[in-house]
């Protein structure tokens, strides 16, 4: 039991790779493969000393993640790697599983197909082409007679001629583990530059034909000097967004158009107490990053810290209901769960954003609506225009006291039907659901893996 926990600490903010071989396993298909731990030199100098017994168990945890059976990885064996940032494109986080491996598998696979169409660097030297997705002069040699990667490949592409094309991509660049690496690559593939006409053409179809399985497409919006982007096939709603107003915690705030032609919107009253997000959001979504510089900017902060992040998180909890306790509980365990494991790349939960907006208060309506739903309970905003709304339904949603109201209900589902129509995502809870804590946290961690899968912003 001490060794265990002895274990534990030693692996502490760690990560590791499955390095598989090209060599069968004892299973049908099944490929001998090397865990790489990654981690700080001082945790390598303690993990190096440890006993056999140690590792035994560390094998069969890993048996138990991945355990040996056909077309899978077969683990044999255990490696420490020194790894100088924690924020490598190489390091996987623990929660890596067999669906992500298979997808490696496939995109392996694919880069092999794709060089079989000819050359891969086209109109351009390797050198050069290679240069356009990786900083190769900045990447460290393998080798210990040289400095960079850069002169690696010179010698063993053009000097020696002993690396075959797909080892170099799958194995020794490892493309296929880095979304941004491999689908900058494959735009890079058929750039105008690299080639051209009817070679680009026949690139661009055969690569599409792949990347419609992960959900995308290389698309292109020059018809002479064709450069592409890869975009979601789903593009979501068709709009900018020109006005961000969320997370109040007072009053309903008054706006007022200061110039109609261009929809700029000036707050006259309630502006202290709500949030007004006044960039333009990149294809790339929302993140919560982008969040905390411009709330910093707003305040003149040039340092951010963990701190500054956890006062905004907590100004946007403030702005939940303090009589509905499932929100706060989604809000806090999208936070917990995976803030850290997305990091840079964790899209921002936006709290209580007015997504209609009618001046006039429904006491001044004397109850009338003129707009069925003004503020959204939480808006995410992801890659390719994509708007996630998320609502928590207390029984004021659907009933009028303690009696069903049909009423009510059909004008719900009525303003769902508009949104998804407009192209937005919708998904409700029923604040039952969340009412238990732990039993409400499992349900939340479950809907955002699998959203976040779906978006391909984490592996499933």
């Amino acid at each position: 039991k001490v060794g265990y926990i002895r274990l534990a600490e030693l692996l502490k903010n760690t990560y590791y790779v499955l390095d598989e071989s090209s060599t069968y396993g004892s299973m049908w298909y099944s490929t001998i493969t090397t865990v790489e731990i990654y981690c700080s030199v001082e945790q390598h100098a303690e993990l190096s000393k440890i006993t056999s017994k140690d590792k035994e168990q560390l094998l069969k945890a890993f048996h138990a993640l991945y355990p040996i059976k056909n077309d899978a990885v077969e683990i044999t064996d255990i490696r420490y790697v020194v790894s100088p940032s924690l924020v490598s494109d190489k390091k996987t986080p623990i929660a890596e599983d067999s669906t992500s491996q298979k997808k490696l598998r496939i995109r392996k696979t694919f880069i092999k197909e794709l060089l079989e169409l000819g050359s891969i660097e086209g109109d351009l030297n390797l050198i050069d082409f290679l240069k356009l997705t990786w900083n190769l002069d900045e990447m460290p040699s393998t080798d210990r007679r040289f400095q960079t990667a850069t002169e690696d490949i010179n010698q063993h592409m053009i000097g020696n001629n002993d690396w075959e094309y797909e080892y170099l991509l799958n194995e020794y660049l490892d493309i296929s583990k880095n979304d941004d690496k491999f689908f900058s690559f494959l735009k890079n593939v058929v750039d105008f530059s690299v080639r051209k006409s009817v070679e680009q053409e026949k690139y661009v179809s055969f690569i599409n034909r792949y990347l419609e399985n992960e959900g995308y497409k290389l698309e292109s919006d020059n018809a002479t000097y064709k450069s592409y982007e890869i975009v979601s096939i789903s593009q979501g709603v068709n709009k900018s967004i020109k006005n961000l107003i969320f997370a109040s915690t007072g009053i309903k705030p008054q706006i007022v158009l200061d110039d109609a032609l261009s929809n700029d919107i000036r707050i006259v009253e309630g502006a202290e107490t709500c949030l007004i997000y006044d960039r333009s959001i990149p294809n790339t979504g929302l993140l919560w990053k982008d969040l905390v510089e411009w709330r910093a900017m707003k305040e003149g902060i040039t340092t951010i810290t963990r701190e500054f992040e956890l006062i905004l998180y907590n100004r946007l909890k403030a702005s939940l209901s303090s009589e509905s306790p499932p929100e706060h509980l989604l809000f806090m365990t999208y936070f917990s769960c995976f803030r850290n494991l997305l990091g840079e790349k964790f899209p921002a939960l936006i709290p209580q954003v007015y997504l209609h907006y009618d001046p006039k208060t429904i006491k001044e309506l004397y109850g009338h609506k003129r707009l069925p739903r003004q503020r959204m309970d939480f808006l995410m905003l992801l890659p390719n225009q994509q708007r996630i709304v998320i609502e928590v339904d207390g029984k004021q949603h659907y009933a009028s006291g303690n009696e069903a109201d049909v009423n009510k209900y059909a004008e719900m589902v009525a303003a769902d039907r508009q949104l998804r129509l407009n192209g937005y995502e919708i998904y409700r809870f029923g604040g039952s659901e969340l009412y238990q804590e732990e039993k409400g946290k499992e349900v939340i961690e479950n809907f955002f893996q699998k959203l976040l899968a779906k978006h391909n912003l984490i592996n499933q």
